[in-house]
């Protein structure tokens, strides 16, 4: 090649550089297929090419592989379980060019997991995450670096995240204080119950209840606001310990896992006392365990937030979004559903 020919090369791929926002070496990269850039990035630069026109054959980011992160924590509880099965279903469907990677753990600190983080090497990230300023702080980190981040379950919107996957936490809350002014038939307290504070989406359920309380039952009041911290013993001697004290609870919330130990605590307490006694119980998840609560009366309400659904859709808009699928306008809103004693049959959403 010339010395004018290289010239008019460079000058072009300091066109693309510019436009796409990376240096002129990883233009490069791409364009020689020599790897070492994330598929998120290599998207980048070869649409910048073509906008620019780039008189040249443009490579297929895609030739190698892309690995997607899943990390995800909280593995004790049954949603998690259910979450974990329904990303192995989805990636078993994927071609082998996608490589879907799990990664969990039991709950780590802020700064571990802002940390593990940090260390990703893929080319897109799915996290489910608490609200802390370190986690934030990492994910801004990794985003700026090329990696797009979709938040799964619970949000995190003061981050540059792709997008959220999940419920509308607070409408569920309101669904869940509307039923169960309905069904209470008397005069009470009501008792919240939920996992942790540090995330949103239990604290989006918490404001979503006693917004729906003050609007559908003004006159109950909030006898408590429980942390179980997905321990089910922590629940039950929670439960069971402000059951004493509040003896007239007519509305149970519980915004997490572990509705059984809040079953056994009502069962405990309502020893004796009849039917009459039971107050209106209200959760989350389909599982074996709700749909036998709902059947035994115990639990009056579950509200389902479809992880089979949730993981399906992460998975395909953090595809769209690096390329491999068509679309980059895919849904991401997940619809909850309700369950009571009339329509538990255990038939979980498919993926």
């Amino acid at each position: 090649m010339g010395e004018e020919g290289a010239k008019t090369r460079r000058s072009g791929l300091e066109d693309v550089a510019r436009l796409s926002g990376v240096s002129i070496a990883t233009v490069d990269r791409v364009m020689n297929e020599r790897g070492g850039v994330s598929a998120a990035t290599a998207l980048r630069v070869i649409e910048a090419a073509k906008q620019l026109g780039l008189r040249r054959t443009l490579p297929s980011p895609y030739s190698r592989r892309v690995r997607v992160e899943v990390l995800l924590t909280r593995l004790q509880t049954p949603f998690l379980a259910r979450l974990t099965r329904a990303f192995i279903q989805v990636a078993s469907t994927l071609d082998r060019s996608v490589i879907v990677q799990r990664n969990f753990s039991e709950v780590l600190k802020p700064q571990a997991l802002a940390q593990r983080i940090r260390e990703t090497r893929a080319d897109g990230l799915i996290l489910y995450a608490e609200e802390h300023p370190e986690i934030i702080r990492a994910i801004e980190a990794v985003v700026q670096a090329g990696t797009p981040v979709i938040c799964l379950v619970t949000d995190l919107p003061d981050t540059p995240r792709l997008a959220y996957v999940g419920i509308d936490h607070a409408k569920a809350g309101r669904t869940a204080a509307f039923i169960a002014a309905g069904l209470c038939g008397r005069a009470g307290s009501a008792l919240i119950v939920t996992s942790s504070l540090a995330y949103r989406a239990h604290k989006e359920r918490v404001a979503g209840f006693l917004q729906g309380l003050e609007t559908h039952a003004p006159g109950m009041a909030v006898a408590k606001v429980l942390e179980g911290r997905d321990d089910p013993d922590r629940v039950f001697e929670l439960v069971r310990q402000a059951l004493r004290r509040e003896p007239d609870v007519a509305v149970i919330y519980n915004t997490g896992g572990f509705n059984r130990s809040v079953a056994t605590a009502i069962r405990n307490r309502g020893k004796g006392e009849g039917q009459a006694g039971m107050p209106v119980f209200a959760g989350y998840e389909l599982t074996e365990s709700s749909v036998e609560l709902l059947r035994e009366g115990v639990m009056t309400l579950t509200i389902d937030q479809a992880p089979e659904l949730q993981a399906r859709r992460a998975i395909d808009r953090m595809l769209a979004h690096l390329g491999i699928l068509q679309s980059d306008g895919l849904p991401v809103g997940i619809p909850f559903t309700l369950h009571t004693l009339e329509n538990c049959d255990l038939q979980m959403p498919r993926a």
